[in-house]
């Protein structure tokens, strides 16, 4: 009877050694705050690169207003 605890608690103790491994393996792949910045700056550039001469040129004067406005 005591072997059969031995043995459920050295699986247990694997069990949660593997566990938390796993855990802590997986809190170093996310991301940092940095990486997260410099993902939405790529998303915006690559948007930015879309627009036509035309849609920069109307873009660029709305926040010309924009500024003007906070100005006054």
């Amino acid at each position: 009877m005591k072997t059969f605890y031995k043995l459920i608690l050295g699986v247990l103790l694997i069990g949660g050694f593997i566990g938390l491994l796993a855990y802590g393996l997986n809190y170093l792949q996310r991301p940092g705050p940095l990486e997260n910045i410099e993902k939405r700056l790529d998303e915006a550039a690559e948007k930015e690169s879309i627009l036509t001469d035309n849609e920069k040129q109307l873009k660029q004067e709305s926040q010309t207003k924009e500024w003007e406005e906070l100005d006054k």
